[in-house]
């Protein structure tokens, strides 16, 4: 994800001065892919006393404290951004310096693709030039909201994170339905993917609602309609669905409980 980002920002930022902390050099370089020219070093140690106006922590969760702390030097007026799924504010607070501004965001996976849905929630110190800025990184990788409170993030990433999980799982089992039907597996791929692909084009470009479009496709009597009537018992996609996304809440929720 960190290195969806930096890639992204290199073809919005002028003059864009990138440095990458990462233990496993090799690694970092190959995830950039030579494409940007950013200065990599394998710990915090080897900033000396340089300071940074901006800093993203793309970390595992539970070392996203200990990765500022070490940097601690390095950021003491900077605008700290993390990533880091379930970490709160008030834990990221005990590794920054007091003068850091701190903001939580949550990107998804489409980031690899610019086509992400992001959310973020700041400190009461984020000026509103700190806030445009975070909305021009993430911007970069596709839309960006901000949320009204902390807890948000929580909920939103049953939705927001998790999403593209279910979508892919929704590929996956109408990939394999159109196997049993006859098609072959290639074949039964290729349809899977470009209805997604094609439902989800319509959805970003056409400005009616998703019940609208689902209307747009369904004729009275017709083969959608015989389909949607399967898919949408009250028993069927409507609780599963809801179930889906309680359930990825409430394990965000105790995620955020065990990094605290």
């Amino acid at each position: 994800m960190g290195s969806a980002i930096a890639l992204a920002l290199d073809g919005v930022m002028a003059n864009l001065s990138l440095t990458v902390v990462e233990s496993d050099e090799d690694k970092a370089r190959k995830l950039l892919g030579g494409q940007l020219d950013a200065r990599i070093v394998g710990d915090s140690s080897a900033l000396g006393s340089e300071q940074f106006d901006v800093c993203v922590v793309a970390v595992k969760p539970g070392d996203a404290v200990e990765a500022l702390f070490s940097a601690r030097a390095n950021l003491q007026s900077s605008l700290i951004i993390s990533i880091a799924a379930g970490t709160s504010l008030a834990s990221l607070r005990q590794g920054a310096a007091v003068n850091a501004r701190l903001v939580r965001v949550m990107p998804n996976l489409a980031a690899i693709v610019r086509k992400a849905i992001s959310v973020g929630y700041a400190d009461g110190a984020m000026s509103c030039e700190d806030r445009a800025f975070v909305e021009v990184v993430f911007g970069a990788i596709g839309h960006f909201h901000w949320l009204r409170s902390e807890n948000e993030i929580d909920l939103a990433t049953a939705i927001t994170g998790s999403g593209p999980g279910y979508v892919f799982s929704f590929a996956q089992h109408l990939e394999e339905a159109a196997e049993r039907i006859g098609f072959s597996k290639e074949t039964a791929d290729r349809f899977a993917r470009q209805v997604i692909v094609g439902a989800a084009g319509l959805l970003d470009e056409d400005a009616r609602s998703p019940l609208e479009l689902k209307h747009a496709v369904a004729s009275p009597g017709g083969t959608t309609a015989a389909g949607l009537a399967v898919l949408e018992q009250a028993g069927a996609m409507p609780r599963v669905i809801g179930q889906t996304v309680a359930a990825a809440a409430a394990r965000a929720r105790e995620l955020a409980m065990e990094q605290d």
